[in-house]
């Protein structure tokens, strides 16, 4: 035994006989019953060693020695396996599992990929994941897969007609079919009559409900003077509802045009006779020649006034009992009475006979101040028995009155 194959051995393992290697292989090893049949059969006598020498290959006259078993015990005891080691053996082969068995695909080669005339057999040709395909009624092979890129631009192509298709259909349906087009109009937030028939008779009704501009439709039905804001919704499939804020009117503003309704913000609202509740607001007379708006505009509804203007009425309404006088607004100045510098001024008409000009909106003096000392002239002529014509307040601090 040579000192390569003792390295390559275990201390463990059975040693043989020292003789037989590679070079001297062991013979075979024959029964004993076979070699003294043969002898049988020849004629000859089975002598005692002939067993042996078949045995063991030697001359039955010599010495026989049987091969000696060499036993080589370990110089440290063997110890068992940590069980950590023992696991991570186990997942090694279990990670060595999951990886996925690579397949080498065969294919027939063709005259294309190795530019010479293809022999029997098979071949790998490197692209396992392509197969070229075989075409064995043309001697002109197919590159590149021209005719399979080909057959999916067209399949491609018809799947966006057959989208354009139902969705030009579909579009038509939406557009042209009655079952969309609004029949209903509900008005919510007023019980107006005069705003419930002007909304609904708006030409709404037959649209298509796709088509409404709310906006715009909101902005129309905002303009009325009846209506302060106005919100849509569409209610799927046919119908349509418009939630209203009405305008509350506060003063009845008197011309030669008219009696209207204005509210807070100094819109004109409609004519005394459509305002609802008409008769317990308050009336003021304007007495101006040319009775226009801030849009120069002759007053009717839905012309906006002056917001200061109808405040200042208010407050004066509010300063002094009522019932007890009437408030105008003029622009003309009797003679021998200083101007207010105003556009207009308030003027009120006592059913005592007696007549206070306020001034207009826009006097320095708070209207407060100018009520307090409309008060405190007239309990001062009460006092004195006087009998008062005029009182002008247009002065700030320096109120003037005349007696009758």
């Amino acid at each position: 035994m040579t000192m390569e194959q003792k390295k390559t051995q275990l201390k463990e393992q059975v040693a043989y006989h020292p003789y037989y290697s590679k070079e001297h292989p062991a013979p075979p090893v024959r029964p004993a019953a076979h070699v003294g049949a043969r002898e049988a059969g020849s004629g000859r006598g089975r002598h005692p060693g002939d067993g042996v020498q078949a045995l063991y290959g030697h001359p039955a006259g010599g010495q026989i020695r049987p091969p000696a078993r060499v036993v080589t015990i370990p110089e440290q005891p063997l110890r068992p396996t940590p069980s950590h080691v023992l696991a991570e053996r186990r997942q090694r082969l279990r990670s060595r599992h999951r990886k996925p068995a690579a397949y080498t695909i065969m294919m027939q080669r063709s005259l294309s990929q190795m530019d010479v005339t293809p022999s029997s057999g098979r071949m790998y040709t490197g692209r396992p994941e392509r197969l070229q395909p075989r075409h064995n009624d043309s001697h002109i092979p197919m590159r590149s897969g021209r005719r399979r890129r080909r057959g999916a631009f067209i399949a491609k192509l018809l799947g966006f007609f057959a989208v354009l298709v139902i969705a030009v259909l579909g579009v038509n349906f939406a557009l042209t079919s009655p079952a969309l087009r609004v029949q209903q109009v509900s008005v919510v937030g007023t019980q107006n009559p005069i705003v419930v028939g002007s909304i609904q008779h708006m030409g709404v009704q037959g649209q298509n409900i796709f088509l409404i501009d709310t906006a715009a439709l909101a902005a129309r039905i905002e303009a009325l003077p009846q209506v302060a804001s106005a919100t849509l919704a569409k209610q799927w499939p046919n119908a349509l509802t418009v939630t209203v804020v009405e305008r509350t009117p506060v003063l009845l503003w008197q011309t030669k045009y008219g009696t209207f309704s204005v509210d807070r913000q100094a819109v004109v609202i409609a004519p005394a006779s459509q305002t609802l509740n008409a008769n317990g607001l308050q009336t003021l007379v304007d007495m101006r020649s040319r009775q226009v708006g801030l849009s120069d505009q002759p007053i009717r509804p839905g012309v906006r006034l002056s917001q200061a203007d109808v405040a200042f009425a208010l407050q004066v309404f509010a300063g002094l009992p009522q019932g007890t006088f009437i408030l105008r607004y003029d622009e003309g100045i009797p003679v021998g009475v200083a101007t207010s510098g105003g556009n207009g001024s308030f003027v009120v008409i006592s059913q005592h006979g007696w007549i206070a000009y306020l001034g207009g909106a826009s006097d320095a003096n708070p209207l407060d101040n100018r009520l307090l000392e409309l008060q405190q002239i007239l309990a001062f002529a009460q006092r004195q028995h006087l009998d008062v014509a005029t009182i002008d307040l247009r002065f700030g601090l320096r109120p003037v009155f005349t007696l009758k």
